[in-house]
């Protein structure tokens, strides 16, 4: 009996529309052959599937590097902020949840002419936006500080945008729920993938799953000038006397003695991966990770850099890893093991 009731639905779902990726797997056991339970997004993507939110392909797969449509990121955010809408029947598949989001103005009318194409990052977050807004109730808000405008420094594509944009970009930064790339800037006419567009409503939905940053601190009252280049005589006096912490200038010119000509010692700066090992952490030790502290780090090869890690739990409890991360020729970076020693 239960088979035939499955068996009834399938076919219900095959009548009634076009199969789509947010749909199809939905109601299936967890599992899609290019969805590995060590990937970065294994546990966001694992939870928006269990909810029903998203799902796969009908080949098993849920294609995580694909850059997400209108209509999927649509559907996705009405459905994780409590609306049940009903799919239209030889319609347009995504029709109910568009017409939702524009009753709760989270979209307005004539907004997008192609529901179909990919949504950019900006346009995600605008919606975010705007769904916190109607759904204060519920608990789900961006909580966004008084100064939030102090942050904007912290994104280097700032300038470049419309103020509305600069505006949106600002909340959605500094609650945490969109991260900017390595280069510091906030990408807000690029696409997201899939993956990334889980991760960005898992946190959303989740406020300890955000990513909160912190402004740098105030040197105005100090007695030196910390926008000055430093002296590198200065730099490895402090080193000699056992000073550990240095400012992004200082550390340059340490790491420009230890690795004098290496190309691999600016692109480790440039694209240093702090997103992939928030993630790759948060995963490993799961709802008692806090945060990490990289102590420090070594050139291995060409493409290899070595990390000591300290991982802070959140019982106060500390973990030292030593991880050896390789970036490949897309400027991407991988763990490639990691060591627990102590």
């Amino acid at each position: 009996m239960r088979k035939l009731f499955f068996l009834i639905l399938i076919g219900i779902m095959l009548i009634t529309g076009p199969l789509n990726p947010v749909m199809v797997h939905a109601f299936s056991e967890f599992q899609f052959s290019d969805v590995k339970k060590t990937d970065w997004f294994y546990p966001t993507v694992s939870k928006l599937v269990e909810k029903g939110y998203i799902g796969g392909y009908p080949d098993g797969t849920f294609k995580p590097q694909n850059n997400i449509r209108v209509s999927e990121f649509t559907k996705i955010l009405i459905s994780a902020i409590g609306y049940q809408v009903d799919v239209s029947k030889g319609g347009y598949w995504a029709e109910g949840y568009i017409n939702k989001a524009k009753e709760l103005g989270i979209i307005k009318d004539g907004e997008f002419n192609d529901y179909e194409r990919y949504i950019t990052r900006g346009e995600m977050a605008r919606m975010i936006a705007l769904a916190g807004e109607s759904v204060k109730e519920k608990g789900i808000s961006l909580d966004v500080p008084e100064n939030y405008k102090e942050y904007a420094s912290l994104i280097t594509d700032y300038s470049t945008l419309n103020p509305d944009s600069q505006d949106i970009a600002l909340k959605i930064f500094v609650s945490g729920i969109i991260t900017g790339f390595p280069d510091g800037s906030f990408g807000f006419n690029k696409n997201a993938t899939r993956a990334e567009a889980c991760a960005i409503l898992m946190r959303f939905l989740e406020k300890d799953q955000r990513r909160i940053p912190q402004l740098p601190a105030d040197f105005s009252n100090t007695l030196y000038e910390e926008k000055q280049i430093p002296n590198a005589t200065s730099v490895f006096e402090k080193r000699k006397n056992g000073l550990t912490t240095f400012s992004a200038e200082e550390l340059k010119i340490l790491l420009d003695e230890i690795y004098p000509g290496d190309n691999l010692t600016q692109k480790w700066i440039d694209t240093y991966p702090a997103e992939k090992l928030y993630e790759y952490f948060g995963q490993k030790y799961s709802d008692t990770f806090y945060d990490y502290i990289r102590t420090s780090e070594k050139i291995i090869d060409n493409s290899t850099v070595e990390c000591d890690i300290t991982v802070r739990l959140s019982d106060g409890g500390t973990k030292k890893h030593k991880v050896r991360l390789k970036i490949d020729d897309n400027q991407y970076w991988s763990v490639i093991s990691d060591d627990i020693v102590q």
